[in-house]
């Protein structure tokens, strides 16, 4: 597995993300490993953006309002015959 240095981190800093590890129960390694993975996992706003916006343009853009409120009606419907159904 590689490994990662980050050289310059003032001491402030050190101190701070080992007093968290502590409270984590965890070995400064482990706590900044475990922050390391949740930021590559976390999507950013960006991306979901540039996702919805190609999305959109693959719909029709003719869509009208009272199509999108059938379609809203239609999904309540469904929803209420299923819980009727329970």
């Amino acid at each position: 597995m590689p490994s990662i240095s980050i050289r310059n981190v003032p001491e402030a800093t050190r101190d701070a993300l080992a007093a968290k590890a502590a409270l984590a129960g965890q070995s400064l390694q482990e706590y900044l490993l475990a922050q390391l993975v949740e930021m590559a996992e976390r999507v950013e706003l960006t991306e979901i953006l540039a996702e919805m916006k190609d999305i959109a343009s693959i719909w029709d853009s003719s869509v009208t309002n009272e199509q999108i409120l059938d379609a809203i009606h239609d999904g309540r419907r469904e929803a209420d015959e299923k819980w009727d159904r329970l």
